[in-house]
């Protein structure tokens, strides 16, 4: 078969060019990039253009694989580091639950690392393994965003703070020569910060004047948070590292336990406390109102128990929020606030849900077989919130009662203080 003219300048163009090789630069980089370390250096085959441009990566990420032995990772991350050419931003690690790295290991890839400007460093480790991390770390004053995970932490004697640092995640870490509260407060740019298993007891002190958001899931057994621009907070005071309901007495003067964790914080915008939290915020004297007025709180999630004090303080948080627009109220513990509770009249009567336009109800146990105290809570909600727009019942918490047409008929045909409130059972947790 005889080509076609235009068939054979086709095969001639697709002969003689090298698709591959033409790429710019910085598509090529992009997609470096986006792959695994190792996938990234089996790239050299694929043109003569390609062949080192693996070593120049600026982002240097490995993860674990499954069949990879621990001294193999190893081997793997010095060879990378001998090779690598150029300055390195990103350096992460992801180590499995089955290998152990040495702190000779890790000492040796961050002393290779400190000739580069490095932003942002990840050392993800099992938790059990322990694995250590020399003082060495923080001599990285570029540092812009730091996580660790199953690891302890040294710091030199003379520390002077990561200046630069706008993200730090701690996980299952230990701290050695240095608080948290020094840790954070040497941080001025610090933005985000996430501690889960670092605070196994004692007050957990929190300084940050750039702080917007704080996720924290700790054993503390106090709290004092001093974070003027903090946007968004969830606080959960962690079970398995916390003993008996006891938490110490409150010191500097202070009365009020919920004084002292939130009342420094002006501009919050979501807040998330679970009931040990608002345990712990009840334990000291709850004013009925406080003194400083959440303008800016849209969105509450609160774990309560059986207990009216629990029930006070949420009652509190609620007085000086008046642009609340989301509420959520999770049982957490034992058992969730009695029908008695709710039906008080000076909670029945009270008006502090005026902006409100969304109210989740959930539980993490099963409770209140008949659903006398939630339909109690519910009819609070819907007296209570005009603008009430949606009352949402969870169904993974309430599976039982939800399949009961009594039950049913009873929640809607609660009285509504909102002409256009609609009652949902909704199995998202997206609220």
């Amino acid at each position: 078969m005889v080509a076609r003219p235009w068939q054979k300048r086709r095969t001639d163009i697709e002969l003689n060019k090298d698709f591959l090789s033409s790429l710019p630069s910085e598509i090529i980089e992009d997609i470096l990039v986006k792959l695994p370390i190792k996938e990234a250096a089996r790239t050299s085959v694929l043109s003569s253009n390609w062949k080192s441009l693996w070593t120049s990566m600026p982002d240097l990420v490995f993860n674990d694989d499954r069949d990879t032995t621990e001294s193999d990772l190893i081997r793997r991350v010095d060879k990378v580091l001998q090779v690598h050419q150029g300055p390195i931003l990103k350096f992460e690690v992801q180590v499995g639950s089955d290998k152990h790295v040495g702190e000779e290991a890790i000492r040796r890839w961050l002393l290779a690392l400190s000739k580069n400007e490095l932003k942002d460093l990840c050392l993800n480790f099992d938790i059990y393994q322990n694995c250590k991390v020399p003082s060495i770390l923080f001599s990285y004053q570029k540092l812009e965003n730091l996580e660790i995970q199953g690891c302890t932490i040294s710091a030199p004697q003379c520390f002077h703070g990561l200046k630069l640092l706008r993200n730090l995640i701690l996980c299952d870490c230990e701290l050695v020569g240095i608080t948290i509260e020094k840790l954070v407060s040497s941080c001025p740019l610090l933005e985000s910060l996430t501690l889960i298993a670092v605070v196994k007891q004692g007050c957990l002190v929190i300084r940050a004047p750039n702080l917007k958001e704080l996720v924290v899931l700790d054993g503390f057994t106090d709290l004092l948070l001093e974070a003027p621009k903090l946007i968004s907070a969830s606080i959960s005071v962690d079970y398995m590292l916390y003993g008996l309901r006891y938490f110490i007495p409150a010191y500097d003067g202070c009365k009020s336990k919920l004084l002292r964790a939130i009342g420094a914080l002006p501009n919050i915008e979501e807040l998330d406390i679970d009931s040990l939290c608002c345990e712990y915020l009840a334990s000291g004297s709850v004013p009925e109102k406080l003194p400083i007025t959440f303008s800016h709180l849209k969105k509450i999630s609160i774990g309560l128990d059986e207990r009216r004090k629990m029930v006070d303080i949420a009652l509190c948080i609620f007085q000086s929020t008046p642009n609340l627009k989301t509420l959520k109220l999770k049982a957490c513990c034992l058992t969730f606030p009695s029908q008695n509770i709710w039906e008080d009249q000076r909670i029945r009567t009270i008006s502090v849900l005026q902006q409100l336009e969304v109210a989740v109800i959930s539980s993490s146990v099963m409770f209140d077989k008949d659903g006398a105290s939630m339909l109690a809570f519910a009819k609070f909600i819907l007296s209570t919130a005009s603008q009430l727009e949606k009352l949402v019942v969870d169904r993974w918490s309430f599976n039982d009662l939800l399949d009961s047409a009594g039950f049913m008929k009873k929640l809607l045909s609660l009285p509504r203080l909102s002409s256009k409130v609609v009652i949902l059972v909704d199995e998202r947790s997206s609220y």
